[in-house]
C-alpha cells in the first residue's frame, strides 16, 4: 500500500491535532467503561435490595457487559482501519446511548436476565466508543514531527475514564439517591446521547495520516497485524493487560462496595468517588507526559506498583481509615491504562494496523476486566470479605511489575 506521510507540523495542524485530544477526552469520559461498566459497583447495593440479587450476580452483568466488549473490539478495530474513525464512532454513540437508556425497561420485564441483556447490548455497541477509535485518532494525529508529544495526548484522552467516572460516579448516587436506579439509568444514558454524540458530529477530523478512499484505506508505516502476532513483545503485552484489567478493575469496581463495608455514608462515598476520579485525572496526565521522556514501561512500573500496595494493606486491614488511604493509592495508580497500551502499540507496531491491533489487546483488556470484578463478587459472597480477592490482586499486580522490567526498547530505538 502507499505511504501517506504527517504533514508539517504547522500551527494549524497542531490546532486540529490538540482539538481533537480535547474532543478524545470528552470522548472518553462519555465511554461505555467510565458511564456504565465503572458505576456498576454503585448500582451493586440498590439493586440488591430491590430485588434481593447477590452481588455475585449483579457482578456477572459487569462480566457479560465486558465479555461482549472484548469480541467487539477487534471488529470495531478493523472498522476504523477500513473506514475512518467518525462512522464508526458516531454510530455507536447513539446505539450504546440508547441501550442504556432501555435496561429499566429490560430489568423489569426479564429481571436479572434484563441487566445482563442491557449491559450486553450497551457494552456491545459501546466498544466503538471506547478508547480503540480515540486511540487510532490520537496515534494518527501525533506521527512524524508530533510524535514528542503522542504519550501526553494519549494520557489526556486516557484521562476522560476518570474524569467520567467523576462526574458519573456523584450524579449517580445522585440520581439514585432521588429517583432510584432506573432513574440513574435514564440520567447516565444522557452523557453518550447529548454530550458525545453532537460533539463527534460536529468536530472530529480525521487524521492525515488515514485517507479512506473508495473503500480503500491509505496506510500508514508500520507492521501487518499477523506479523504483530508473531513477536514476542504481542504476547507479553497480552499477559500485561489481563493482569492489568482484572487485579485493578477488580479493586476498582469493588471499592465501593468496600467502603460502605468499612462504615463510609453515602455523601461520603460521592465525595472519595469524586476525589478519586480526580486524582486519577492527575495521575494519567502525569504518565502521558513521561511517557514522551522516560521509557514508558518503567513510568508505569511506578504506577502500578501503587495500586499493588492498595491491595496489601486493604487485604491486611480492612478497617475505614487503611480503605480511604487504599482508594486514594489506587485512583493514583490509575495512571497507565488505556493510554499506556495504546502508546506502546503504536510505538512497538507503527499505526499501518494499529487500530486492529489495540481492538484485539484492548478486547482482552475487557476480558480482565469480565474476570476480575466478578470473581471479587463471588468470593465476597462465598467468604464474607475482601481479604484473599485483594491479595490475589497484589500477587498479580506484583507478577505485572516483572513482565514490565522485561519490555524490550522501541523498535525504531532497537533499529538507531
Amino acid at each position: 500500500m502507499a505511504s501517506l506521510s504527517i504533514p508539517a507540523a504547522d500551527s494549524e495542524t497542531r490546532r486540529i491535532a490538540w482539538a481533537m485530544v480535547a474532543l478524545a477526552t470528552l470522548g472518553t469520559m462519555c465511554g461505555a467503561i467510565s458511564v456504565l461498566l465503572i458505576n456498576t459497583g454503585i448500582l451493586m447495593r440498590p439493586l440488591a435490595e430491590s430485588f434481593g440479587w447477590a452481588r455475585g450476580a449483579i457482578t456477572l452483568s459487569l462480566s457479560i457487559g465486558a465479555i461482549t466488549m472484548a469480541l467487539a473490539n477487534p471488529l470495531c478495530g478493523r472498522l476504523i482501519d477500513r473506514h475512518g474513525v467518525r462512522p464508526v464512532l458516531a454510530s455507536a454513540q447513539l446505539l450504546y446511548g440508547v441501550s442504556v437508556a432501555l435496561t429499566p425497561l429490560f430489568i423489569n420485564k426479564a429481571g436479572i436476565n434484563g441487566l445482563y441483556l442491557g449491559f450486553a447490548l450497551a457494552s456491545g455497541f459501546g466498544a466503538g466508543a471506547s478508547a480503540v477509535p480515540f486511540m487510532r485518532l490520537l496515534s494518527g494525529w501525533f506521527a512524524g514531527p508530533m510524535l514528542g508529544s503522542r504519550g501526553f495526548a494519549m494520557g489526556c484522552a486516557a484521562a476522560g475514564v476518570p474524569l467520567g467516572a467523576a462526574i458519573s460516579g456523584p450524579l449517580a448516587i445522585a440520581l439514585l439517591s432521588r429517583f432510584g436506579w432506573a432513574g440513574c439509568l435514564y440520567g447516565l444514558s444522557a452523557l453518550p446521547l447529548l454530550v458525545g454524540l453532537p460533539a463527534t458530529l460536529l468536530f472530529l477530523r480525521e487524521p492525515p495520516t488515514y485517507a479512506p478512499t473508495g473503500g480503500q484505506s491509505v496506510e500508514a508505516e508500520g507492521m501487518t497485524f499477523h506479523a504483530a502476532l508473531r513477536t514476542r513483545v504481542f504476547w507479553m503485552l497480552v499477559a500485561m493487560v489481563l493482569l492489568i484489567a482484572s487485579c485493578t478493575q477488580g479493586l476498582s469496581i469493588h471499592i465501593a462496595p468496600f467502603l460502605s463495608d468499612t462504615g463510609l455514608s453515602a455523601r461520603g462515598l460521592a465525595s472519595v468517588t469524586a476525589l478519586s476520579g480526580m486524582l486519577a485525572i492527575i495521575a494519567r496526565l502525569a504518565a502521558g507526559w513521561m511517557f514522551d521522556r522516560f521509557f514508558a514501561p518503567y513510568v508505569a512500573l511506578a504506577n502500578f506498583a501503587l495500586p499493588l500496595t492498595a491491595a496489601v494493606i486493604m487485604a491486611a486491614w480492612p478497617i475505614l481509615p487503611v480503605a480511604l488511604v487504599g482508594s486514594v493509592l489506587l485512583a493514583l495508580g490509575q495512571g497507565a491504562e488505556s493510554d499506556f497500551i495504546g502508546y506502546l502499540i503504536s510505538r512497538y507496531f507503527g499505526l499501518r494496523h494499529s487500530g486492529r491491533i489495540f481492538g484485539t489487546v484492548y478486547g482482552l483488556f475487557m476480558v480482565g476486566i469480565a474476570i476480575g470484578p466478578f470473581l471479587f463478587g463471588m468470593a465476597f459472597d462465598l467468604l464474607g470479605d475482601y481479604r484473599v480477592p485483594f491479595t490475589i490482586a497484589g500477587v498479580g499486580l506484583a507478577l505485572l511489575c516483572v513482565l514490565l522490567l522485561n519490555l524490550p526498547r522501541y523498535r525504531d530505538e532497537a533499529a538507531a
